[in-house]
């Protein structure tokens, strides 16, 4: 009988405190303003579909953000033909009509051969965009030359 009381004392009563205590902190937590259990995180992270050429490729984007996370892209591009060339990532607004331009940045003289490197070279692209809605983003990249274009676009959900 006695080592039955000590094995409940020594595997189950700290089960029940470890419990307890971690009910207490969670709830403490999400009590606080600004905080909810997001446990299906992982539902985002499929990338949304692309059109375009087949030669640009945008990379990391999601298929939706909340107000408060950045939209971060890199790009890659399979063409060699547009190295060192001018790269253009623009963010359009599709519940305004016509469509309103939310972020645009330029990147110059893009080289990307040598290393075989995602672009923006030695810089990133990251927008919060504070609006929830529907948005369009796309990303263009010219030769050397202004002489030949490639782009790609996407579409994406902010909530």
């Amino acid at each position: 009988m006695a080592v039955q009381k000590m094995a409940l004392l020594v595997f189950v009563f700290p089960v029940v405190i470890s419990i307890a205590f971690g009910v207490l902190v969670l709830s403490d937590v999400l009590g606080q303003p600004d905080r909810h259990l997001n446990m299906l995180q992982f539902v985002n992270t499929k990338q949304p579909t692309q059109t375009g050429d087949k030669d640009i490729v945008i990379q990391n984007l999601l298929n939706s953000y909340s107000t408060s996370m950045p939209v971060s892209i890199t790009v890659g591009i399979n063409d060699t033909a547009f190295d060192c060339g001018d790269l253009y990532i623009t963010i359009y607004d599709l519940d305004t009509s016509p469509k309103q331009v939310t972020a645009q940045n330029g990147y110059f003289l893009q080289c990307f051969v040598v290393n075989n490197s995602s672009l923006p070279i030695d810089d990133t692209f990251s927008q919060i965009i504070g609006k929830p809605g529907n948005y369009e983003i796309v990303t263009e990249m010219k030769d050397k030359n202004n002489q030949n274009t490639i782009n790609a676009t996407a579409h994406f959900k902010v909530r």
